[in-house]
């Protein structure tokens, strides 16, 4: 049923588990300013992240090459696990591992739409490069140290559940051997997370001045940016202003001009009309010009100018096109 051997999916449960621990530690690190050793055990594994990520896996590498489908749907899934986890947790231990009731449109604090979307990022960039990483590492990796970091890795693990477990509980203070582990479990993840809390915290102290540099003068270009813009807007509608107007007076110069250019021609016409003799009228009379004949619109404006013009005064009757 799995999509990978047993093995193979108890090796990426816990990879993905610690790699959760790491991003729990820096992002709380980087908001809190200090190192909290976040996760429901005491090692340094978020099995949430573990199963979380493996159920992506599962559900969506057929899809990785559609991004929406894949971000959408891995934050779904995610946000789900965490919903189950945090809702399990609460059930059982009366306990609160995070809670979302400060940030806007959440769940009862288990789920909130921030952390959706910061969910389908992560799945979205796990998928296209932890996870090929991941599966690069496993196969390179012998069968039989496969099988015995899945066997001690699944021990340590059973023994820190049964051990927090216990602590929540009350039960450590009656068996010192749990309240022994408990502390050496915890002792070692918490300077592995202090560690990774100080080389972060390194980072930031000394990429703060660039990152402030950088913000001011971002701020100071979006301001000039924006101004500018404004500009720009004011400027291009005084130029449409100026370009409208002066195609208006282009338009009302050649309406002017047409007018003139066609009484000119009209004159001429009628003009030419004058200057007939009779045999000419006569044979302009007679023309009946086809439908196609480039001539047929000019020969009908100067029979219809020579009616008007010498209809009332000839003697000559005009014959009807429309009688042909």
């Amino acid at each position: 049923m799995l999509p990978f051997p047993f093995i193979d999916s108890m090796l990426m449960f816990f990879f993905y588990g610690f790699v959760g621990w790491i991003v729990e530690v820096i992002y709380y690190g980087v908001t809190e300013g200090k190192f909290i050793n976040r996760g429901f055990l005491n090692g340094p594994l978020c099995p949430v992240y573990g199963l979380g990520f493996y159920g992506v896996i599962w559900a969506f590498a057929p899809l990785v090459h559609s991004v929406p489908l894949l971000f959408f749907g891995s934050a779904l899934v995610a946000t789900t696990v965490e919903l189950i986890a945090g809702v399990i947790l609460y059930q059982i231990f009366h306990l609160r591992w995070w809670d979302y009731s400060d940030y806007k449109y959440n769940l009862n604090g288990f789920i909130c739409v921030r952390f959706f979307l910061y969910w389908g990022l992560a799945c979205s960039l796990g998928m296209y490069i932890l996870h090929p990483a991941c599966m690069t590492v496993i196969h390179h990796m012998p069968g039989r140290l496969r099988f015995t970091l899945v066997a001690c890795l699944s021990v340590i693990t059973f023994v820190d559940i049964v051990v927090t477990a216990s602590t929540i509980w009350g039960l450590n203070q009656k068996a010192k051997i749990i309240s022994s582990i408990s502390g050496g479990i915890r002792k070692t993840s918490d300077k592995l997370g202090s560690q990774i809390y100080d080389t972060v915290d390194t980072i930031v102290t000394k990429t703060s001045p660039v990152v402030e540099t950088t913000q001011h003068s971002y701020a100071e270009f979006r301001d000039l940016y924006t101004a500018h813009r404004e500009e720009e807007k004011l400027l291009a509608r005084k130029h449409r202003v100026e370009e409208r107007a002066l195609l208006g007076s282009y338009v009302a110069a050649g309406k002017t001009t047409i007018v003139k250019t066609k009484d000119a021609a009209a004159e001429k016409v009628i003009h030419s009309i004058m200057n007939l003799k009779s045999a000419e009228i006569h044979i302009l009379e007679r023309i009946r010009p086809g439908s196609k004949d480039p001539n047929a619109e000019v020969l009908r404006y100067m029979k219809k100018n020579m009616i008007d013009t010498l209809g009332a005064d000839s003697d000559y009757e005009f014959i009807d096109e429309g009688e042909f």
